[in-house]
C-alpha cells in the first residue's frame, strides 16, 4: 500500500487533528469565550442568554432537551464524539440518569477530562477515553450519540455515518452541532479560498452540506428529524476574533504566508478561525444542529 493511499492519508489526518488539539487545548481553556465551565465549543446567544457562561452552556441545553425522554433512566448509554475536556459529558451526566462516555483523539484532553470527572464525583458512570471515533468497538450500542464541533474533523463522513448508525440502538438519536457548507456563491474564488483556509487551519476532513449529510444517513437507517439553524446566535466579531485579525495583520500574514504557517498548530488555529468568521458572516458556512434517528 503506497504512502498516498486513502488509508494512510486518513491516518495522517487523524494524527494532525490529535497534534492540533494536544497543542492548543490549554490555550483554548485559558482564552476561550467562557473560562468558567471548561467549554471549548462556541457560545450561543439564544433568547434569554445574558452572559458568556450561559452562552457556553446553550448547546448543552439544546442537547439535554433532545435527549430527555429518549434515553432510558438508569440503563441508558450516551456517547459524546469528540468530547474535548469532558464539559458536555459532565453536563449530560448531571441532567440525565445515564452512563455517559466521551471519546477524544487528544491525550491532553483525556487527562484534563479525567481530573474533571473525579472532581465532580462522576467516575462511577462516566469516562473519557482516548481514541478515534471512526474506530469504535462494535459493543456497546448506545441510546444516543452527540457531537459538538467534532464531526467535521472526520476524514470521511460517508464512511463514518454508517459506522455510527451500526452502534446506535433502534430508535437511538445522533445529534450533531457543527459547521455545514452551503451552496451560496459556489465556485466564487473568494469563497473557495475561504473554505480551503478553514479546512487547512482547523484540520477539517469533511465539509458537507446538510442535504449531503442527510443523504449519507438514509441507507444506514438514519432519518433527519430536525435541522435547526443557529448561525444567527453565534456572536461574530468578538474581542477574541478581532484580536486574531490584528495578530494576523500585524504579522503581515498574507495568503501565501498563510499556506506556510498553517502547518503550525497556533497559526493554524488563527488562520482557520479567521476563515470561519468570514464564512459564517457571508453564509458560505452555517452553524446548525441536526437530529437524526435510527429506524
Amino acid at each position: 500500500m503506497g504512502s498516498d493511499s486513502p488509508g494512510n492519508a486518513a491516518a495522517e489526518h487523524v494524527t494532525r487533528v490529535a497534534d492540533y488539539y494536544d497543542a492548543n487545548t490549554r490555550r483554548f481553556l485559558r482564552f476561550g469565550e467562557s473560562t468558567s465551565n471548561d467549554a471549548i465549543h462556541r457560545g450561543l446567544w439564544l433568547p434569554g442568554v445574558t452572559n458568556t457562561t450561559e452562552a457556553a452552556d446553550a448547546v448543552n441545553r439544546l442537547l439535554v432537551e433532545r435527549l430527555s425522554g429518549h434515553v432510558p433512566a438508569g440503563e441508558g448509554r450516551v456517547l459524546d464524539l469528540g468530547c474535548g475536556v469532558g464539559a458536555t459529558v459532565v453536563r449530560l451526566a448531571h441532567a440525565i440518569d445515564a452512563q455517559v462516555t466521551g471519546v477524544t483523539i487528544s491525550q491532553v484532553q483525556v487527562e484534563i477530562a479525567g481530573r474533571r470527572l473525579a472532581a465532580e464525583g462522576l467516575t462511577d458512570r462516566c469516562q473519557v477515553v482516548c481514541g478515534d471515533f471512526a474506530q469504535l468497538p462494535a459493543e456497546p450500542r448506545y441510546h444516543a450519540m452527540v457531537a459538538i464541533e467534532s464531526m467535521v474533523h472526520a476524514p470521511s463522513l460517508p464512511e463514518l455515518v454508517p459506522s455510527l448508525a451500526a452502534r446506535l440502538r433502534p430508535g437511538g438519536r445522533l445529534i450533531v452541532c457543527d459547521d455545514w457548507m452551503t451552496d451560496k456563491d459556489r465556485g466564487l474564488a473568494a469563497r473557495e479560498r475561504c473554505l480551503e483556509q478553514f479546512r487547512a487551519g482547523w484540520r477539517i476532513g469533511s465539509l458537507h452540506t446538510v442535504a449531503e449529510f442527510a443523504a449519507m444517513g438514509e441507507p444506514a437507517g438514519l432519518r433527519l428529524v430536525e435541522d435547526l439553524d443557529l448561525t444567527a446566535h453565534v456572536r461574530l466579531g468578538r474581542p477574541r476574533d478581532r484580536a486574531i485579525d490584528v495578530v494576523l495583520g500585524a504579522a503581515g500574514v498574507v495568503p501565501r504566508m498563510r499556506d506556510r504557517l498553517v502547518g503550525t498548530p497556533f497559526w493554524a488555529n488563527m488562520i482557520g478561525g479567521s476563515a470561519l468568521q468570514t464564512g459564517l458572516s457571508r453564509r458560505w458556512l452555517e452553524y446548525r444542529l441536526l437530529v437524526l434517528e435510527r429506524a
